[in-house]
């Protein structure tokens, strides 16, 4: 399970597509300013600190000062990749941004089979605090997201939206369909996604159903 997990993450990663910023219904300021006050606090003790113990060291002439932007650069940077994840900040309701990273397979149902065949569907989410990338990987092509938005707070339950390439595999091309754009529309319930999605109609008429679970 292990091996074919991580061929499968290396199949779906050989697509083009990088992971983009993302919009979320929630107030993030509130975050940056306790991680600037932190920088300001953390860049004054270090400095006085440094300063303290070159003085009391003979013939040395010099005073040093940490800058408070490199110590913001490291903090948002520690924030943005690993803090954010952490569930007490979740359960305090300081974080309000879900963690959606990890692999989630399932099945999905098209219109392109008349609803009549269940298909299998995997996506794969690599998300930060401020960026997102969810890649698909389905019965015949891979797709890759462009744009998303995260809804917390819109009554029901946490919703993703997110617009998407999709790539047809070479092999099946004689198969009637093409690469296209489209847009899906998630609800997120604990370790599940349902929901629908939708093709660009100019290149690819098709829409169906998605239903998900986390596997990782």
């Amino acid at each position: 399970m292990m091996l074919e997990s991580l061929y499968l993450k290396l199949l779906i990663f050989g697509m083009s597509g990088n992971m983009h910023e993302y919009s979320i219904d929630v107030d993030r300021n509130k975050i940056l300013f306790v991680l600037a006050a932190l920088s300001i606090l953390i860049s004054g003790l270090a400095t006085s600190f440094l300063n303290n113990v070159i003085d009391s060291i003979p013939f040395i002439g010099f005073s040093v000062s940490i800058a408070s932007m490199g110590i913001f650069g490291l903090l948002y940077s520690l924030f943005n990749k690993f803090i954010w994840k952490t569930k007490l900040l979740h359960q305090l309701g300081i974080v309000q941004t879900p963690n959606l990273n990890g692999t989630w397979r399932g099945e999905f149902q098209s219109s392109y089979y008349d609803f009549e065949e269940s298909l299998p569907a995997v996506l794969i989410i690599e998300q930060t605090w401020s960026k997102i990338c969810i890649r698909g990987k389905f019965n015949h092509s891979k797709s890759s997201s462009y744009t998303t938005s995260i809804k917390v707070n819109d009554g029901g339950g946490t919703k993703l939206f997110y617009s998407y390439f999709n790539d047809k595999d070479p092999e099946h091309y004689k198969k009637g369909m093409s690469n296209h754009r489209g847009y899906g529309r998630l609800e997120i319930t604990n370790d599940k996604l349902d929901g629908r999605y939708f093709n660009d109609p100019t290149n690819n008429k098709n829409h169906g159903a998605l239903q998900l679970t986390k596997s990782n």
